[in-house]
């Protein structure tokens, strides 16, 4: 039996990983600086977990498989490479396993788990049994991995890191193209180029589909080489292949009618809030129409979505106070958040920690307009995510850039205690609370309503 190891198993798409080789029947171990709920799920599935990172653990294993976020001065990387066990990227190693299956590969800027999500239930209410790998856990299987027997593969690709290139993908959809991962391609122009690539790396006897009413899509696909294969676009325009009409947005659910080419397929509604989500079940639209899936198990699909955990997802009350809990941290997503939760009608009391200080530093200038529809906003530092300190950038130089630009209450607060402490003194009845962020900041959430307060009239 082979035996895989995962240098830095913790990560969502690292652990996600690990499942599926796990269910697969491969002995799979791993390593990460803390046993996390995820570590300790894969352990009860069959993970031997190591903890820290220590030369002598690779001794032994047929595969090493790391994360991007791991250097290549770790000493299991260092000690793989002089025992000769062969090594491989966990980008690299997903795209060759899609590769062998028929695959649906997810690439942009946001959106990709929620859809990548929707695709999935679409597929297992077909019964078409999909392999899938996305970056945010499912509520319907509790997981973000399962191995399926079926021919299909759904993976969230992952640009950040150029991976998405090694794919060869039959369906392949792209939600949006916007400046993000700056440390990597340095430039907006490279990012194009390398969605440009993506675009051409599908089989021909594949199909793309892509949002017509993203700027960027739009430029490559009216200025670049037309693609030999099929393109299906979707949007809100009638220009698109597939679009959105008579649209209803609600608190956290939306309906709307939708259109192939001319004809009127008929009226969705789905759990998700947003006209960004209305774009994200257009793209799996797509993907059913392209398949020949019948047009009510794909309304049904949409309809039963039962979403994924940190995706706008509602953790739990206190009293008659909800508390949210998001993943976004790019400035269009943080945005999109705060846009949805408005619409409840409370005064909203967003918790954001940036994530990385080269995001933060890359696109400093548009965050604090992200912060608009947050009555009061609370700054915790800086989530490093294995990144090195740059000077001159971290949680308080971050505060007093928003704070400049911001006309509402805007605070920062270096601990968690702190932060439950200012929700202790300041909450009201009429409130809503959300952490935002790609961090641990998901696990105040949970402190906030262990909690007790006090509430002002």
């Amino acid at each position: 039996m082979m035996h895989v190891y995962f240098v830095g198993v913790g990560g969502i798409g690292m652990s996600g990983l690990a499942r599926i080789l796990l269910e697969s029947g491969y002995k799979v171990s791993g390593s990460d600086l803390r046993k996390t709920e995820i570590i300790r799920r894969l352990c009860e599935e069959g993970m031997t977990f190591y903890s820290g990172h220590k030369k002598e653990h690779v001794k032994g294993k047929d595969l090493v498989i790391f994360s991007s976020a791991i250097k290549q001065d770790n000493p299991e990387i260092i000690q793989a490479k002089l025992e000769g066990i062969p090594l491989i990227s966990r980008g690299r190693f997903v795209a060759e396993i899609a590769n062998l299956k028929k695959s649906i590969v997810i690439a942009g800027t946001h959106g990709k788990t929620t859809t990548t999500a929707l695709i999935s239930e679409l597929l297992l209410d077909a019964e078409k049994d999909p392999t899938i790998l996305v970056g945010g856990v499912l509520k319907r299987i509790d997981s973000n991995s399962r191995f399926g027997r079926g021919e299909w593969m759904i993976v969230e690709s992952d640009e950040s890191d150029g991976s998405f290139l090694f794919h060869h993908p039959d369906i392949a959809v792209i939600t949006n193209i916007e400046k993000d991962h700056l440390d990597f391609y340095h430039s907006f122009q490279n990012i194009l180029q390398a969605f440009s690539k993506f675009i051409d790396r599908i089989k021909p006897e594949g199909v793309g589909i892509f949002n017509f009413d993203d700027p960027a899509l739009f430029y490559l696909l009216t200025t670049k080489k037309k693609r030999k294969g099929k393109i299906l676009t979707y949007g809100l325009s009638s220009k698109a292949d597939i679009w959105a009409k008579n649209i209803d947005l609600k608190p956290l659910q939306a309906s709307f009618e939708v259109m192939f080419k001319k004809n009127l397929l008929g009226k969705v509604e789905v759990p998700l809030a947003g006209f960004h989500n209305v774009y994200n079940c257009l793209a799996v639209i797509g993907v059913g129409i392209f398949l020949g899936i019948d047009w009510k198990k794909i309304k049904k699909a949409l309809f039963h979505f039962e979403g994924i955990k940190r995706r706008l997802e509602k953790v739990g009350e206190m009293g008659k106070i909800p508390v949210f809990d998001d993943y976004a941290h790019h400035p269009t997503e943080i945005k999109a958040v705060l846009k949805e939760l408005k619409r409840l009608k409370r005064r909203i009391i967003a918790i954001f920690q940036p994530h990385r200080y080269t995001r933060t530093k890359l696109l400093l200038s548009e965050f604090a307009p992200a912060f608009d529809e947050a009555d009061v906003l609370v700054l915790l530092p800086i989530y490093p995510a294995g990144e090195l300190p740059i000077s001159g950038i971290d949680g308080k130089s971050f505060f007093e850039h928003v704070k400049k630009k911001r006309k509402l209450p805007t605070y920062f607060f270096s601990s968690k205690k702190d932060v439950i402490n200012f929700i202790r003194e300041n909450l009201k009845r009429n409130d809503l609370i959300v952490t935002v962020g790609a961090g641990d900041v998901t696990y105040l959430s949970q402190e906030i309503l262990s909690s007790k307060f006090t509430l002002e009239e």
